[in-house]
């Protein structure tokens, strides 16, 4: 995401909740609706970046992708593919669940996987025995960071209702202020949680209908069913 479509302030969006919250200290307001928006974004993996020309580290190293923006924090790797410098090795790794049982390190060898070896950490199968520069391409999905003051675009086109809903069911817990309904609360939690859960599902089919998953290799489907 760019830095020029940060278009939508978190204060811009405290506003339109004034009404609401009345008496709220603004900093403790701001707080809540940055940890709403996290709560979102964290969830749904909705908010997505392609980190292009990733170098590729020799030896049984983490690769580390990094957006360059201090408004965000990366939460999950979602795919790996090789970048244009790296045609001869065109197409995408598959994710796996654990490290290989043999550690193959030729760098003849075609590069098959890659494993989450912590949420914004990643490793490649086979290792390279030569460092790679602008070797990857990395899908990462990515949440607002604690210092955020702003928010995408998509925003107000998409998730701002879910985003209110959010922090309206943290601030309505509040105890003992002229804002505080435990009610309203239970409603808008409710609301946030039926949003995550459609954008979650949203962010699986790829925005796009489309199905996200695929065969591993060497498989087939017959007619009647089954593998082989």
């Amino acid at each position: 995401m760019a830095h020029s479509e940060y278009t939508e302030s978190f204060d811009t969006l405290l506003k339109d909740t004034i009404p609401e919250t009345p008496g709220i200290i603004r900093s403790l307001a701001l707080r809540e609706l940055r940890l709403a928006a996290r709560e979102f974004f964290e969830k749904t993996f909705a908010w997505t970046k392609i980190i292009n020309d990733v170098d590729g580290p020799l030896g049984k190293v983490d690769i580390v992708p990094d957006d360059g923006d201090s408004n965000t924090k990366i939460i999950a790797v979602l795919g790996v593919a090789f970048g244009d410098t790296a045609a001869t090795r065109a197409g995408q790794l598959a994710p796996i669940g654990q490290k290989p049982a043999a550690d193959e390190t030729a760098d003849g060898s075609p590069h098959k996987f890659f494993i989450t070896s912590a949420p914004d950490h990643f490793q490649i199968f086979p290792y390279l025995t030569v460092a790679r520069t602008n070797f990857l391409d990395v899908t990462v999905a990515l949440m607002p960071s604690f210092t955020a003051t702003a928010l995408p675009r998509q925003v107000t086109d998409l998730y701002y209702n879910a985003i209110i809903d959010g922090y309206l069911s943290r601030v309505y817990l509040h105890p003992n202020k002229p804002y505080s309904a435990p009610l309203l609360a239970g409603q808008h939690r409710t609301k946030f949680v039926s949003a995550i859960g459609f954008y979650m599902a949203k962010r699986k089919q790829g925005f796009n209908n489309s199905q996200q998953w695929i065969f591993p290799g060497g498989w087939q489907v017959r007619r009647l069913g089954g593998n082989g």
